[in-house]
């Protein structure tokens, strides 16, 4: 499963500069000049509608113009501009919404051709997720949004949303049988999850947001605050043995710049955020740390061998 990154089309570091990485996600709403020559970036290039920050800052960008944008952008894929349902939502609302976003998806892929996505969004009444994902199927790919109350943050949905929002996407995998992306779930935590799933890509711009709090992720999920300075939350320390553990596993897969790793990931962000960058594209495969992850990812594992042993 490949993770996708998000990023700023002014940000620093590029890590595409310094190692591989499956694809680039930028926003439409940034786009003011040729975002590649911006980026200094040749592969896989992702545009998201910014439809989030429209909502979150009150902007009026309709979805003629984001047609505008993406025909002359030059990108592999083109995410439709959605209207997310909150948690909080009632049916009606959220089916408005969900159905808004369904009407700009035909618009757009009129407009700008089939290389744009649709976003199918995860709520609580599975039946309005499955009148969509059927709306979708004729979709060359599919994105699943909305997922990140329910399993990243849980803060304000029922309790075991965290499940219920992965087995949504394990329904969207099992009756969608193109490229699946699942918005926003690039936390190591996560992404091993999602693989199992079958889901094929993720994205996270939590990289260099993590990186500028000054902290570290680590392999399997977790951060850990690495420099002197204050902070008003996640101030966990990284315990015995865990930076050896960080450095040992970006050695094992190939990590260009470890020389003096202990004291830059202490002084230098940009630095911390390549390191961040790819522990995330990396740990699609490695076990999540968490306890309740690990028990997710267990009891996951568990159905696709059962299911597996059944063909």
């Amino acid at each position: 499963m490949r993770v996708v990154l998000g990023s700023p089309l002014s940000a620093v570091p590029k890590p595409w500069l310094y190692f591989d990485v499956p694809g680039v996600m930028i926003n439409a709403i940034e786009i003011k000049r040729d975002p590649r020559r911006v980026l200094g970036y040749e592969g896989e290039l992702w545009v998201d509608s910014g439809g989030y920050q429209i909502l979150k800052r009150g902007l009026l960008l309709d979805v003629d113009k984001i047609a505008e944008i993406y025909r002359r952008v030059d990108a592999q894929l083109y995410l439709s501009l959605d209207i997310p349902p909150s948690p909080e939502d009632p049916p009606d609302l959220a089916e408005k919404k969900m159905r808004k976003s369904y009407q700009n998806w035909l618009k757009l892929r009129k407009s700008v051709g089939d290389a744009v996505v649709p976003v199918l969004h995860v709520y609580r009444d599975p039946a309005l997720f499955e009148k969509y994902l059927s709306l979708y199927r004729d979709a060359p790919a599919l994105a699943i949004g909305a997922a990140v109350p329910y399993v990243l943050i849980t803060r304000g949905v029922p309790r075991g949303s965290r499940e219920y929002a992965l087995r949504l996407i394990k329904r969207a995998r099992e009756e969608y049988r193109g490229p699946l992306h699942v918005l926003g779930m690039g936390s190591p935590s996560v992404t091993p999850i999602l693989a199992l799933l079958g889901v094929d890509s993720t994205d996270s711009a939590t990289w260099r947001l993590k990186a500028a709090y000054g902290k570290v992720l680590l392999p399997g999920g977790g951060e850990r605050h690495v420099t002197d300075r204050v902070v008003n939350f996640g101030r966990a320390k990284p315990k015995d043995g865990e930076l050896e553990e960080l450095r040992r596993f970006l050695a094992e897969n190939g990590f260009p710049a470890l020389d003096g790793f202990y004291e830059r990931i202490k002084t230098s962000f940009e630095y911390r955020a390549l390191v961040n960058a790819f522990v995330v594209i990396k740990s699609t495969s490695h076990p999540p740390r968490s306890t309740a992850f690990r028990k997710l990812y267990v009891k996951i594992a568990e159905e696709v061998s059962k299911a597996a042993s059944r063909q």
